[in-house]
């Protein structure tokens, strides 16, 4: 089992293998922000929560397939219901280093695919559609294989994957690692946020949460995710109203106030801003998706 420790995290290494796997079947996923010097490629085999990458929020859910950049810190939050009712959070892990990649680079030119998709690796990544589903069950299969069969699949897999366009970029510029002072400040940030978005939170209680002054507060936010703290508010927010819209007995209105908006308008503006659609058309398009 990993030491869990905030900042930063330490991947227990092996002399007979180049990859590490790993197994996390808990009530919920390890919820501190933390870094490590290797690659995390992350498939969600249950589970539904927020995942945190540098600046990058976002959902994620069963079927999900992450990868995790080198030294940017992250972390899994599981849906509040996990830490209050009876559920199991699990996914499967591989880490990998880009040092050991990079030799081969250097003496195998068939190898330039892999070396594309280590270029824009410290970027993290997320699969999309079809390739869910695909990249999965190969990750799964690696469970099963000897340490000589895994590497040269891994290899494959991310020959494919650097030229395949449903992998996405999570990141549009290199994440900065944190130190451990700040990552233990971010964390409390981003952790007293998704428990509390429901309602008004203040620039001066979130300030509070992180030990600063007001103006202090907003500058090293900004600093540290590009955008601001309202901003980084605004997008979870949306994030979750999206999964509500999914119910088409929510009035739009009940979805707003749930998930913290005050104002129907201000609800409606933000939303199309994000996510180019108003709230029901998002809807709309989502409903036809099921139907």
């Amino acid at each position: 089992m990993v030491q869990k420790k905030a900042l930063p995290f330490k991947i227990p290494k092996t002399t007979a293998a180049s990859l590490i796997l790993q197994v996390d079947k808990e009530p919920y996923f390890y919820d501190k922000l933390h870094q490590h010097e290797e690659f995390q490629l992350t498939v969600i085999i249950s589970g539904t929560g927020s995942l945190v990458h540098g600046e990058y929020v976002g959902p994620f859910e069963m079927g999900d397939v992450f990868l995790m950049g080198s030294n940017v810190p992250h972390v899994f939050r599981c849906d509040e219901s996990y830490y209050k009712e009876d559920k199991t959070a699990h996914s499967i892990s591989i880490f990998f280093n880009a040092d050991q990649i990079n030799v081969l680079l250097m003496n195998f030119p068939e190898l330039s695919e892999v070396g594309s998709f280590m270029n824009k690796a410290i970027l993290g990544g997320k699969a999309a559609g079809t390739l869910r589903l695909e990249v999965g069950g190969r990750v799964e299969s690696f469970f099963k294989m000897n340490e000589f069969d895994r590497l040269l699949e891994f290899l494959r897999l991310l020959n494919e994957l650097a030229q395949n366009t449903l992998w996405q970029p999570l990141l549009e510029q290199v994440g900065r690692s944190v130190k451990e002072q700040d990552g233990k400040r971010l964390d409390d940030i981003f952790s007293y946020t998704l428990s509390n978005y429901q309602r008004t939170i203040s620039i001066d209680e979130i300030a509070e949460v992180a030990n600063m002054n007001k103006s202090s507060f907003c500058r090293y936010f900004k600093q540290h995710t590009r955008k601001s703290y309202i901003d980084f508010l605004n997008e979870y927010r949306i994030q979750k109203a999206c999964g509500l819209l999914a119910d088409p007995d929510k009035s739009i209105a009940n979805v707003a106030f749930e998930v913290g908006f005050t104002n129907l308008s201000n609800f409606n503006r933000q939303f199309k801003r994000l996510k180019n659609f108003k709230p029901r058309e998002f809807r709309n398009k989502v409903l036809s998706n099921y139907s």
